[in-house]
């Protein structure tokens, strides 16, 4: 009985130094594969949105391409607009070589106060091929829960706490990885990002 006991702690403090590096690594803003976890992760799903430019986007026309989404709202102060920033010096160094097998999304979490004047004045300050997107509130409430994102208003309903992943689906709409960008690292966080889309897209 007590070699048992001394055996299941032993695997208890390996799985624990497993989660913990983990942990540790993922918010180093190391991206995390599908394969890590399962195969058939089942985060994302369909979607029918309006962006910026007023036009009614279809997540199946780019069934296709991979994509890359990040969930926000446009009166964010810190993490939008640094992950956004991010994205685009990203997408910069990408080039044009990707644009046939990548687009980008910004998602709101705050439909009611992002208008798509708003996005679209919001979206001048970064890569134009990021597409911001809002619609309904109960179509985008369909879409953070497919996505398993975090949003809750708080601060008397100005500010909105959310995560802040960036996804990556793969063609036919399957969850490939996410990212979580180290905001405090003196690494290139878009460099990270970078070389990780050319190992999928270029395959």
């Amino acid at each position: 009985m007590a070699r048992f006991i001394r055996l299941l702690s032993g695997i208890l403090v390996v799985l624990a130094v497993v989660f913990l590096g983990y942990c540790y690594f993922t918010k180093q803003g190391i991206f995390a594969p599908a394969a890590i976890h399962n195969a058939e992760v089942k985060i994302g799903g369909d979607f029918s949105l309006i962006n910026q430019d007023g036009q009614i986007i279809h997540s199946n026309d780019f069934k296709d391409k991979y994509m890359m989404i990040f969930f926000g709202f446009s009166s964010c102060k810190k993490i939008c607009p640094m992950n956004l920033g991010i994205i685009s010096e990203a997408l910069a160094k990408l080039g044009e070589k990707t644009n046939d097998k990548l687009q980008t999304f910004f998602i709101t979490v705050d439909p009611e106060r992002d208008s798509i004047e708003k996005l679209k004045e919001f979206q001048q300050q970064f890569d134009h091929r990021i597409q911001m997107l809002t619609g309904e509130k109960e179509k985008i409430d369909e879409v953070i829960a497919n996505y398993k994102v975090y949003a809750s208003k708080v601060g008397g309903e100005e500010e909105i706490n959310h995560s802040s992943i960036i996804y990556l689906i793969g063609p036919g709409g399957k969850y490939v990885a996410h990212f979580a960008a180290d905001l405090n690292s003196d690494e290139s966080q878009s460099d990270k990002i970078t070389a990780e889309i050319e190992k999928y897209v270029n395959d």
